[in-house]
């Protein structure tokens, strides 16, 4: 997929979000911010079950001056109405955030894939959006001739951490972004903030 055409696409998912943002401000208004139970399981009925398509994120180019836009597989399901689990995460995509430390970022290119599993909370039914909070990742890493502790969170609760589904194109797009780089425990400067976009056919 062509650069353009990722952040053509991601700013169609920050203006759908813009949108519910102005939707939530009139729900505080009138008092009415929560779905109901029902409206809850309609949600997870629309979009519940197994997926597998595309993960995108920006990487840099061969010669390490620029950012291209990387395209892999991947799967992941949504297994109730408040967990989304995203299966074998590569760490190479959250590798590609890492800046400033060369040896922190191969290190964790080469960890194994992980699972992610995700707080859901659905905010709109229609269409069908929802907010995804993921659970910090953990990495034992060897790096610089040392063993390191590497957490890496992500944004929670956050408008730009989230999912919708395109009822017309019956497609799912759930967009999640690295938080921070913790280092034995302490916060560093070492990532560039950067989102990382799943999109499937339903």
């Amino acid at each position: 997929m062509k650069t353009t055409k990722f952040f053509s696409f991601l700013l169609c998912l920050t203006t759908v979000m813009g949108v519910t943002s102005c939707l939530n401000d009139d729900d505080n208004n009138n008092s009415s911010k929560q779905l109901s139970k029902a409206e809850i399981a309609q949600c997870y009925l629309t979009v519940g079950g197994d997926y597998a398509g595309k993960l995108l994120y920006l990487a840099k180019t061969a010669d390490g001056l620029s950012q291209k836009v990387d395209t892999i597989d991947g799967t992941w399901h949504i297994p109730t109405d408040s967990t989304l689990v995203i299966t074998n995460f590569p760490a190479k995509v959250l590798a590609a955030a890492v800046s400033n430390n060369a040896p922190l970022q191969e290190a964790l290119a080469a960890a194994p894939a992980r699972d992610v599993r995700c707080q859901m909370h659905f905010i709109q039914t229609s269409p069908v959006q929802f907010l995804v909070n993921p659970y910090a990742l953990e990495y034992n890493l060897n790096y610089g001739g040392a063993d390191h502790k590497v957490q890496i969170p992500f944004y929670y609760e956050n408008l730009y951490s989230f999912g919708t589904f395109d009822a017309e194109t019956r497609e799912l797009m759930v967009q999640i972004i690295p938080a921070a780089v913790y280092v034995d425990e302490k916060q560093t400067n070492f990532l560039n903030s950067s989102q990382i976009v799943f999109v499937a056919k339903r």
